[in-house]
């Protein structure tokens, strides 16, 4: 058998077959691929079990996250922000408190707890269906112990306020959602809405706790999010995961760098390659992700954020 097997190997490397066999396999591996896309696409799971590395298995409600259990349905836990997601496991395993701010519908703060049974989630999500939609999925998950879900928006100051949703065309509500009055969304005519909102720091005045890990998400107003959180964040130096989208033509993002800067943080790129610090936002980029970390290195470029993780000891003794 295994002379045989060395055969077909050799057989199949030989010139003159592989140019014969490559080139009528090519069309067909062309054709099943886009088959494959097609399928992705237009075939929805609504619902979902997905077994996790460590053996938990992550739970999404029916109607509650169509398109996000889709994506983790045909890709696993890479079908969905693969780098991002892949980061906060990393902080997921040595942290306590995670706060994610635009929690949608809770994908993260579920990933936290399944991932570390210490750690404790707080979720903000301010529109009710989703909202909703969340606490569903706790629920299924068996986690209302250890995440906290709020109806409330995260800004700079609290109260009632508006939030523009666009249309969506299928049974989740849109995620592009924002508070920013001045956005595409308002530009297109987006459904006002008004919403409670709040600061973290009022919230966590309330609520005391020690905050390692957050993530935000709130569609161009990452900015008044971090501004209502400068208490905190001081204090106990979290790391933050925060998406700032390319807005290149218009502010440029020169906002959020400001917040960035004035809190004493370091942003780097989130990108398949690992971490790279940057002092802007304005450049061409496909990945929309960033660590901002309260302490720096020398290399401009790392593989982990170890080497972050282990000087934040460092930094919060110094301040003490």
């Amino acid at each position: 058998m295994n002379g045989l097997a060395e055969n077909l190997k050799r057989w199949r490397e030989n010139y003159y077959w592989s140019l014969l066999l490559s080139g009528a396999a090519k069309p067909l591996h062309s054709t099943c691929a886009r088959v494959t896309r097609e399928i992705e696409t237009k075939v929805k799971k609504n619902g979902l079990a997905l077994r996790l590395p460590n053996h938990q298995i992550l739970r999404m409600a029916r109607d509650s996250g169509i398109g996000l259990a889709s994506g983790l349905f045909w890709h696993g836990l890479d079908g969905h922000e693969p780098e991002t997601s892949k980061t906060l496991r990393w902080f997921f395993e040595r942290s306590l408190t995670f706060i994610d701010a635009g929690a949608n519908y809770g994908l993260y703060s579920l990933l936290a707890a399944l991932w570390n049974p210490n750690l404790r989630a707080v979720a903000f999500e301010p529109l009710l269906p989703i909202y909703e939609g969340l606490k569903r999925n706790v629920a299924l998950n068996n986690l209302e112990q250890r995440i906290c879900c709020e109806n409330l928006a995260l800004s700079s100051r609290s109260g009632q306020t508006t939030l523009y949703l666009p249309a969506g065309g299928g049974k989740d509500f849109e995620s592009t959602a924002t508070l920013s009055g001045d956005s595409w969304q308002v530009r297109q005519h987006a459904q006002p809405l008004q919403v409670q909102a709040t600061t973290f720091d009022e919230y966590e005045f309330r609520h005391p706790m020690r905050v390692d890990l957050i993530k935000i998400d709130v569609e161009d107003f990452e900015a008044d999010v971090l501004q209502g959180m400068e208490r905190v964040v001081r204090r106990d130096k979290p790391f933050i995961v925060c998406e700032i989208l390319p807005r290149n033509r218009e502010h440029k993002n020169e906002r959020t760098r400001q917040v960035i800067e004035f809190l004493e943080y370091t942003p780097y790129w989130i990108t398949p390659s690992g971490y790279v610090r940057v002092s802007r936002f304005d450049f061409e980029r496909p990945f929309t992700n960033f660590l901002l970390s309260p302490v720096s290195v020398a290399e401009e470029v790392l593989s982990d954020p170890l080497r972050l993780w282990d000087l934040k000891p460092r930094l919060v003794s110094l301040k003490k």
